[in-house]
């Protein structure tokens, strides 16, 4: 303060003690009247601040510190004690004042650092923890520059994480003074620098004053918190203290948010390895399975779990496999197959169903919404295997030829085994049904062969083509079945032909089934003479043909006995 301020400092505390209302006016008046003294007081000002004027008096100095805020005017010599008793009572009020002043200060201090503490402590990112830091900071240190400075061990450099105040050469000025930085983050205390450091330091030049800080945290400094200004304005003690305050609370918040960000990125590579797992293991279990068992992951499941589900199951084969590969090596079968798969696979999943187990040389599939989506997705196999046949032609490789056969009804799904080896595993008669339909694809020369199950599920069955090639008694059976070709898996070619005698076939059915072998014969010849690769209308002429020189039994119903797959 200027000396003109503490004068009115000083007067402020001498009008208050004289104040009726004060205990110090009360004494001085009773000693005043004691001393059989007659004063009054008047202030530096010239300004009478208790008392009347007198006619004759002697005048007393009040003052503290070399500064005079006042006079008291008394009517005896025994005015100077009375004046010194004042000057005692102005001085105490002005310590009171000065303790009332720091301890409101202390107030506010410890009142700033729980708020800070508070509001830092909901950062979890170290650029605001930074910005916060010095934001604080300069609301109640009298500055013009701060920066918040963290140590990298990995580079080996001192990085900025925020900053205020101008400064246009700031990175710079951070690489030149790396080296210095670097030692002062290590030795880990709070200091005011002298100005003759500032002063001769080229990097500092817009600085008159600097005191810095460490962020500190158990036995290790993960940076430092400077302040500046680029006035010679020296920092005290006291901001120090609470620069070093708000830098320990700063280094726990930033080492709270590192352990977060810490746990965090291990806490998602936790879910990326569980998630790839996750992924790798659907591959092998497909999650359509794990679903239908109530399931979300297929480390829920256990032992014992299953389900009863209607589908519609699909059994693919690759024909004359074995005669394929004996003319390659295990290694181009394996990635014959997986060229074959990679292709059918997808047509499976766009088609609602799912890959339950590949085979070898084909596969099973399982559609959940039924026949609809199955000989839909049969269909465009076999259309996709066409469109691959026309590549492997181009590289002069043989053709492929696969059967489709499937069956609908309920199975049970679940999960066997024992307590070291669990497996996805479905059981039910379908299934076995759906293989046998399978292989009397072969036996027929159809595409795309399914029973009168599949045929009776169909949502839309005006989407496709049919031939009924009657009842069969498979292997393993009781009960004929009766089986029905869907023609629209075959070639343009063929496809035309079978829709052009749709009718003639029919026709020949009817006679077969009717035990006019004669004029069935007939007509299946009419259809293989159109068209010498149509496989069943050539299989039912062998078998009326065959059939016109057999014995008929009274309760024959043309039921073919199939004992092969």
């Amino acid at each position: 303060m200027t000396r003109h301020t503490d004068s009115k400092y000083y007067l402020k505390a001498l009008k208050n003690i004289l104040k009726k209302s004060h205990s110090s006016e009360q004494v001085i008046t009773a000693i005043a009247a004691k001393l059989r003294l007659k004063f009054a007081v008047i202030g530096f000002d010239d300004k009478l601040i208790h008392g009347t004027p007198l006619d004759s008096f002697q005048s007393f100095p009040l003052n503290l510190d070399e500064i005079t805020y006042g006079t008291l005017l008394a009517s005896g010599e025994d005015g100077n004690l009375l004046a010194n008793m004042i000057m005692v009572f102005v001085e105490k009020e002005i310590e009171k004042k000065k303790i009332g002043n720091e301890v409101l200060g202390l107030y506010r201090e410890i009142n700033m650092i729980y708020d800070f503490s508070e509001r830092i402590s909901e950062k979890i990112d170290a650029k605001s923890i930074a910005e916060m830091a010095l934001g604080e900071a300069s609301q109640i240190i009298n500055s013009t520059h701060g920066l918040f400075l963290i140590y990298e061990p990995e580079k080996n450099k001192v990085v900025e994480l925020a900053s205020f105040g101008q400064n246009p050469d700031k990175e710079e000025n951070i690489d030149k003074l790396n080296f210095l930085l670097k030692e002062l983050i290590s030795r880990g205390t709070s200091a005011i620098v002298p100005s003759e450091k500032i002063e001769n330091n080229p990097a500092l030049n817009h600085l008159r004053t600097i005191m810095y800080s460490p962020l500190k945290v158990k036995h290790r400094t993960l940076g430092m918190v400077i302040l500046g200004h680029n006035e010679q304005n020296e920092f005290t003690a006291a901001e120090l203290k609470l620069l070093t305050t708000i830098s320990l609370q700063s280094a726990g918040a930033l080492e709270t948010a590192y352990l977060y960000q810490k746990g965090l990125q291990e806490s998602k590579e936790r879910e990326e390895a569980i998630r790839s797992i996750h992924e790798v293991s659907q591959k092998f279990v497909p999650h359509e399975f794990i679903k239908f068992l109530g399931k979300d992951k297929l480390t829920e499941v256990s032992l014992g779990d299953l389900v009863e589900k209607e589908v519609t199951v699909l059994f693919a084969d690759i024909r004359d496999f074995t005669t394929i590969s004996e003319f390659l090596t295990p290694e181009d079968n394996f990635l014959f197959i997986n060229s074959f798969n990679k292709r059918m696979g997808p047509i499976v999943r766009e088609n609602g169903g799912f890959i339950m187990q590949y085979l070898g040389d084909g596969f099973m599939a399982l559609f959940p919404d039924g026949s609809q989506a199955a000989v839909r997705a049969s269909v465009e196999m076999q259309a996709s295997l066409r469109l691959y046949n026309e590549e492997r032609s181009t590289k002069n490789s043989f053709a492929v030829k696969l059967g489709i056969g499937m069956q609908n009804g309920n199975l049970i799904m679940g999960i066997t085994g024992d307590i070291e080896r669990l497996d996805a595993a479905i059981i039910s008669d379908t299934v076995n049904t759906a293989s046998r339909i399978e292989g009397l694809s072969k036996h027929y020369g159809s595409s795309i062969l399914l029973t009168d199950n599949c045929k009776n599920n169909l949502t839309n069955p005006e989407e496709f083509d049919f031939r009924y090639l009657g009842p069969v008694q498979v292997k393993g059976k009781q009960k004929p079945i009766d089986i029905y070709e869907c023609i629209n898996g075959d070639n343009a070619a063929l496809l035309k032909h079978k829709l052009q005698t749709l009718s003639t076939f029919e026709e020949g059915m009817n006679l077969y089934f009717n035990r006019e072998f004669a004029m069935a014969a007939v007509t299946f010849q009419q259809i293989v003479k159109k068209e010498n690769t149509d496989s069943a209308a050539k299989l039912f002429l062998n078998r009326s043909a065959h059939m016109i020189t057999q014995e008929i039994d009274e309760d024959w119903r043309g039921i073919a006995s199939i004992s092969s797959k």
